[in-house]
């Protein structure tokens, strides 16, 4: 009897913990924008992505970063790197502003060698937007 009883509450604490769910199997696109340069906002905008390509895996998603947002992709001290590397993986892209470079004074040698760059960072969301692109804010 106490075996079963064991195994009951095994079953019953592995039935209670939270699964990963696919909410949507649709090919939504979303085009987020990042100008935070702080690291705690850097990993809680990672876990979204994390938590929007597990509840839509057919998610199609850009990060088009600028201001102090292009900070997420640099390749020096980046804590960050090997989550961005999976991300980018499962199919994220990860954009920097040349605007932001050329005010910053910042080289492409100062970000991930992967990344994508775009003359504007406004522009492009105004493009992704036109040809039916979700937008959202993200950081603070």
């Amino acid at each position: 009897m106490r075996t079963f009883s064991i195994i009951f509450i095994l079953v019953f604490a592995i039935w209670q913990i939270p699964m990963a769910q696919t909410v949507s199997s649709a090919n939504h696109r979303i085009v987020f924008q990042l100008t935070d340069g702080q690291t705690d906002a850097h990993i809680k905008f990672l876990r979204q992505l994390n938590n929007i390509l597990e509840a839509a895996p057919n998610a199609q998603l850009a990060v088009v970063t600028h201001g102090m947002g292009v900070d997420l992709l640099r390749t020096e001290n980046n804590d960050l790197e090997k989550e961005l590397v999976k991300l980018k993986d499962m199919g994220v892209e990860f954009i920097v502003c040349q605007n932001t470079m050329k005010q910053r004074n910042l080289q492409q040698s100062y970000f991930l060698a992967w990344i994508s760059y775009v003359p504007s960072a406004i522009l492009e969301i105004v493009t992704r937007q036109e040809k039916g692109w979700s937008y959202i804010k993200a950081g603070s």
